[in-house]
């Protein structure tokens, strides 16, 4: 057999076992979460709704709640975070000067944070929603109000993925004794998966 071929092999068999290690959690995570976002019809539990209301500390008071009031309002997030573990990945602001109201709406993968605050009554009211695990779980598969470190993980992830399949692949079709049967199964899986898509249209 030619030499390059055998190095390419060796390669190969390199690479499929070492591109699955690094990410075997992660692949194991995706299929499974895959099969939750599947069936959407499935009980992954129920959404806890709480609310809670916070004295605003003096600091929070002093500050030009008028003319600066997205300063105020990452000075708010910023004690949210720090006193209370309040936090989120997506932030939305907005100050309505009628009613003197700061509305904050925190979103992460395991729920969501509605805060009202109200500097004249000195209290800051946040509703929270809490997601079932499992939900989170499918957000995080779905990048959903995650982290750039999160998006990193799952792309790299991804890669991985690609590499141990088509490495997975090459050793199958090299394999003499198996490669009628492999490129058998292949085919009709790829013909199911192309009939599939073309029928969703």
């Amino acid at each position: 057999m030619n030499t390059k071929i055998v190095a390419l092999n060796r390669w190969a068999r390199w690479l499929h076992i070492y591109s699955a290690a690094p990410v075997l959690l992660l692949m194991i995570f995706f299929a499974a979460t895959g099969v939750f976002l599947n069936h959407i019809d499935w009980d992954l539990g129920s959404t806890e709704q709480t609310s809670q209301t916070f004295d605003l500390p003096e600091s929070l008071l002093s500050l030009d709640w008028e003319s600066e009031s997205t300063a105020t309002a990452l000075s708010v997030l910023q004690w949210l975070d720090q006193e209370h573990g309040i936090h989120g990945v997506d932030l939305e602001i907005n100050w309505e000067p009628a009613e003197q109201l700061l509305l904050l709406h925190l979103d992460g993968p395991q729920g969501s944070y509605a805060v009202e605050v109200y500097p004249d009554d000195e209290v800051a009211d946040v509703f929270i929603r809490d997601l079932p695990f499992l939900e989170m779980l499918n957000n995080l598969h779905r990048g959903k109000h995650v982290t750039g470190f999160w998006r990193w993980l799952s792309d790299s992830a991804g890669v991985f993925m690609l590499v141990f399949c088509l490495s997975g692949l090459w050793l199958l079709v090299i394999n003499t004794l198996q490669r009628t049967t492999t490129l058998s199964w292949v085919g009709i899986g790829s013909l199911v998966t192309v009939l599939a898509i073309y029928l969703m249209h």
